[in-house]
């Protein structure tokens, strides 16, 4: 079976080879009509003949749009009595014969095995029979020109035949890639929840890997997704924002993936190039997520690019002011330095509850947005109920 890839293919190889012939006759046609060479008898009506019957195939061809064997025969009988008829009416020259030579490869190549085959044995007898009558080459010249077609023709019909088999074979990939992919999405229509699930815990070991690399646990992003889920609620967010920011959250810091070890581990201050290289890690995740359609990654990058943006405008990357900024990088914000100061790490240890409280009520309206703020509160028993519960002390 041959695809349609393959017939357009040579619908417009015949296309060229009409082209061709058509500026070929045309451009004899004025050679003679100006006299710019020696004008041979009756080659102006012969390349004019040729040039209409290419123009009128040429038009068809363009009606159509598509491959026809019969328009190919039309071109191939047209080329054979116009190069027939040419090599009895100009002068006496071997060379001439490479035009049947022409005309059989362009058999094979596009018409085929069975078309080409005919093409060379018509050819061979129309040189056969003209030289009787009109050329009288020798019998070794003879029987050159026909070894000569032997060897293209076979030639021609050695590529086809590979060329055949490779769209065969393509064709066939292509059948078999196509059943593979229905296969494919039926069972993923049929394993929706199962994939959902995956994709999840996919979503959650990506945020591992950022707070693994700085040496934190795996229960940070954990505590950060539950506080965030909390807030979101005591919000009044949607069920939907609720579910997406408890996804999402845990990959607030994957940009740390990026950010050499010397930098993320270091157990003192940064200088302040270190901490310029630092901040790159929001926009580091926000550009590791951003080209996805998927929801929960599309919010988790906008959580990676504003979890360090402050209320009073003073926070990286983009100096977001108040609402300005994301409710989901505003609420990420809050759970995510709440656990951070309450938690050990390489360049500090963990802060005293009194001690954070206090920084947030100072905080409220300016690094964090005073509603949230208020809400931590009123929901603070919670909140300590969820680091308890995933506390990294076993």
């Amino acid at each position: 079976m041959v695809n349609s890839n393959y017939q357009l293919k040579k619908y417009k190889l015949l296309r060229l080879v009409v082209i061709i012939s058509l500026a070929y006759s045309m451009g004899l046609a004025i050679v003679d009509y100006f006299e710019i060479a020696t004008k041979i008898e009756y080659r102006t009506p012969l390349m004019v003949s040729f040039a209409i019957s290419n123009s009128i195939i040429l038009y068809i061809l363009h009606k159509k749009q598509c491959f026809d064997k019969i328009l190919l025969s039309a071109v191939l009988i047209s080329a054979l009595f116009v190069f027939t008829v040419a090599m009895v009416i100009y002068p006496q020259s071997e060379i001439r014969v490479m035009w049947y030579f022409f005309t059989i490869m362009i058999a094979y190549f596009v018409g085929g095995t069975k078309i080409g085959n005919i093409t060379a044995i018509v050819s061979v007898l129309i040189l056969l029979s003209i030289n009787q009558i009109y050329l009288n080459f020798t019998n070794d010249v003879m029987f050159y020109f026909i070894l000569g077609i032997l060897f293209i023709s076979q030639i021609s019909n050695y590529f086809v035949k590979i060329l055949n088999e490779n769209e065969k074979e393509l064709y066939q990939y292509q059948n078999h890639l196509e059943d593979m992919i229905e296969s494919g999405l039926k069972e993923i229509a049929q394993l929706n929840d199962e994939i959902t699930d995956t994709q999840k815990e996919v979503v959650f070991t990506m945020g591992s890997i950022g707070e693994t690399r700085s040496k934190e646990t795996g229960n940070h992003v954990k505590r950060v997704a539950k506080y965030s889920a909390l807030l979101a609620k005591s919000y009044g967010l949607s069920k939907e924002k609720i579910e997406l920011i408890e996804l999402a959250s845990p990959m607030h810091d994957i940009g740390k993936v990026a950010i050499p070890d010397s930098i993320l581990n270091k157990p003192a201050r940064f200088t302040s190039e270190e901490f310029e290289i630092m901040k790159q890690h929001s926009t580091l995740g926000y550009d590791m997520l951003k080209h996805s359609k998927r929801p929960i990654l599309h919010t988790a990058a906008i959580i990676a690019h504003e979890h360090h943006e402050r209320w009073d405008g003073k926070g990286y990357p983009q100096g977001l002011k108040g609402k300005d900024i994301n409710i989901l990088g505003r609420i990420t914000s809050v759970a995510d330095v709440f656990d951070a100061l309450g938690s050990d790490r390489c360049y500090k240890k963990a802060w005293e509850d009194e001690k954070i409280f206090k920084l947030f009520k100072e905080e409220a309206g300016k690094q964090f947005d005073p509603k949230l703020i208020e809400i931590f509160f009123n929901n603070l028993d919670e909140i300590l109920k969820i680091r308890d519960s995933l506390s990294d002390i076993k």
